[in-house]
């Protein structure tokens, strides 16, 4: 797998190459900040994956997605916008990763499977549950930022398997979130706990646990199918 990233930022650019290189798989690792120069490997064929940013001061990730069709391109960015998300997915992106939203093994395995076909999506809330309110931050700040993604997906109805699925994590470690977070909470059932977590008739005004407060929703994965009703 031959891979170009493309990011004005030297130091991004500098930290990928010191990642990818020499991982399994991947045999050659190259960068450009310049968009007109990755036009060019692309279109030569030199390229498979492209690691694109979206701000770019030259051109905007968005606006040179659709010149790189030759090659999977895969979005990585600090830009957790959703409609970011939905315009390069739009446009042929295989994948839209956060900057620090997945471990580096993670991240690898994602554009693995974006290269295999896949679409995935992590760093941006792209969970939201219509029928009810969100977790206050009372309650919302019981739980580490990972217990609380997996919150956010167990109550949106997912099994442990797929939330597994999702993280990219094992089906044993979200177990063992899902316990934790059982105990944080106060609850016993999956129920209870979707029910304390979208604080229906619950927790207006109390304080939940001294001094803390509710980290920002974490990664997630586009795909999370709907609640059964």
């Amino acid at each position: 797998m031959r891979i170009l990233t493309v990011d004005d930022n030297p130091i991004v650019r500098m930290g990928l190459r010191s990642l990818l290189e020499g991982t399994d798989g991947v045999t050659s690792v190259s960068d450009t900040g310049d968009p007109e120069e990755a036009v060019a490997r692309v279109g030569s064929g030199q390229v498979d994956v492209v690691l694109l940013d979206v701000r770019m001061p030259l051109m905007s990730g968005l606006e040179l997605l659709p010149r790189l069709s030759g090659a999977t391109v895969v979005m990585l960015t600090h830009t957790d916008d959703p409609a970011a998300v939905s315009e390069a997915m739009a446009a042929g992106a295989a994948g839209y990763l956060v900057h620090g939203a997945l471990e580096p093994r993670a991240m690898l395995d994602a554009i693995r499977l974006c290269r295999n076909g896949s679409q995935v999506v992590s760093g941006v809330s792209t969970v939201q549950v219509e029928a009810a309110p969100r977790a206050t931050p009372a309650v919302r700040g019981l739980l580490s930022p990972r217990q609380a993604e997996v919150m956010d997906l167990v109550a949106h109805g997912l099994s442990n398997r797929e939330v597994a699925e999702h993280l990219f994590l094992s089906e044993k470690t979200v177990k063992n979130h899902v316990n934790s977070l059982f105990a944080k909470l106060g609850v016993t059932t999956r129920s209870q706990a979707i029910v304390r977590w979208l604080h229906k008739g619950q927790d207006t005004g109390r304080t939940l646990g001294p001094g803390r407060t509710g980290p920002g929703v974490g990664p997630g994965t586009l795909g999370a199918r709907p609640a059964a009703p």
